[in-house]
């Protein structure tokens, strides 16, 4: 039984038209002539495909190289960083044995970037940069701020925990006797560091932590309930862990806009939009390759320039730029004005999608 039904699924494969098992008579990585008959090139494996890549094709073809990873990485990186482009036009040209999947070099370095952000970043980097320069007119908060570096022992616990209660009761006497014409004195004594004690203390309703929220310098009105502000201020930390843990996904959705967009400025280019895909995939990657060494260097290199940051943002549109140029070879001024349309789209989608994952992670706060 077994061996009847191998020979008549060997009988339907024979018969199957030999349009169907061949693309081309050549291998489009390694050029060598192929038999009629061949669905594999005998000499570097690739399978017989036309160049184009249409989106069954795509999907095919990451799944299965997705999952495996091999030297050609390596030969990979050095065209990926110093010939922008290069991977790109190779790859929709047909040599797709030579360097690693687009996707599985985007994937590398998005979760290298990502994790250098949720590695690297302190997870009370929301209350540094709200805290940074503003003074207080309490001594015990000082006290507390001293706890910061390490985990507190039980002595110490006591004293941070007598320090709060009485800080609670200077802010709860000074609301209770501040009057309205006092506004300006008012946001002064509210720092932030005020509204978080002020914001996880149950003694102190929601109502006045409102007022509280409404005189100080970080009042902000996004159609959300005051209960929901409360829980901003008091889990500020944790909303960026939740920010940072859907910005993935939302770059990764992004994606298509960004290749929509080069499809449209190059229309009359006969390009396949699965084609463009493959340059966001290989430029994104770059991005975060280079963004990811950036935070490498500043947190563990000890580099703290501005202009460290700006140099890796001009490299990055650089190599974006040169991309453009070798794959769709037009005049480099019509180019460059292409460029700064597509940025401007991008950039208006970047702070959509930017806003809109801050109000999500807002909600599921």
């Amino acid at each position: 039984m077994i061996r009847s039904i191998f020979a008549v699924n060997t009988i339907v494969y024979l018969q199957m038209p030999v349009k169907q098992q061949r693309k081309l008579d050549h291998c489009l990585n390694c050029g060598k002539p192929l038999p009629e008959r061949e669905n594999y090139c005998p000499n570097c494996g690739q399978e017989n495909k036309d160049e184009k890549v249409p989106v069954g094709i795509f999907i095919e073809e990451l799944l299965t190289s997705l999952f495996s990873f091999d030297g050609r990485f390596l030969q990979t990186l050095a065209a990926f960083f110093f010939q922008p482009g290069k991977l790109t036009k190779s790859f929709n040209e047909g040599h797709r044995k030579k360097y690693t999947h687009p996707i599985r070099l985007y994937l590398v370095f998005s979760l290298f970037y990502f994790f250098m952000i949720g590695f690297l970043i302190p997870k009370d980097f929301f209350d540094r940069i709200l805290n940074a320069g503003q003074p207080t007119n309490m001594p015990t908060y000082q006290e507390i701020i001293k706890q910061q570096s390490g985990e507190p022992g039980p002595a110490d616990s006591a004293r941070i925990e007598e320090a709060l209660r009485k800080a609670v009761e200077i802010q709860s006497e000074h609301f209770s006797n501040e009057s309205p014409e006092d506004s300006s004195t008012y946001r002064q004594n509210y720092s932030w560091k005020a509204l978080r004690f002020l914001s996880i203390d149950p003694a102190v309703s929601t109502e006045k932590f409102g007022h509280a929220l409404d005189s100080s310098a970080y009042t902000f009105d996004v159609g959300l309930s005051l209960q929901k502000k409360r829980d901003l201020v008091a889990h500020s930390n944790l909303f960026l862990i939740q920010v940072a843990k859907n910005l993935p996904l939302m770059m990764l959705l992004l994606l298509p806009f960004f290749a929509f967009f080069i499809h449209l400025l190059y229309a009359n280019r006969s390009v396949f939009y699965m084609e463009n895909l493959i340059l966001g995939f290989h430029l994104h990657a770059f991005a975060y390759a280079i963004y990811g060494i950036v935070i490498l260097l500043m947190f563990f290199g000890g580099i703290q320039s501005g202009w460290f940051i700006v140099g890796a943002f001009v490299l990055v549109t650089s190599y974006a730029y040169l991309a453009l140029l070798k794959i769709y070879r037009q005049h480099w001024f019509k180019t460059l004005i292409k460029f700064w349309i597509l940025g401007g789209l991008y950039l208006a989608v970047l702070l959509s999608g930017m806003a809109g994952e801050l109000y999500l992670s807002l909600l599921l706060l």
